[in-house]
């Protein structure tokens, strides 16, 4: 159904933001680690995609590690 993305950080990106919906600005983290999960993504191929984007101050996760929200 995807396109072969080069990089994971990459597709899990995609993914967030099509779980986000049109003009979507956050995520809740359990559904997304659920989604991503059955996807066939790791908890650590996961946890780099997120780290990466705050980093590229994409998204950022909230300190409870619950929600991510779009910038």
């Amino acid at each position: 159904p995807f396109p072969r993305c080069p990089r994971p950080s990459e597709a899990i990106f995609g993914i967030l933001r099509d779980l986000g919906g049109p003009g979507g600005r956050s995520v809740p983290l359990p559904h997304a680690l659920e989604v991503l999960g059955a996807r066939g993504f790791t908890p650590t191929q996961v946890g780099a995609a997120l780290e990466e984007y705050e980093g590229l101050n994409v998204l950022q996760v909230n300190p409870a590690r619950t929600q991510i929200t779009f910038v």
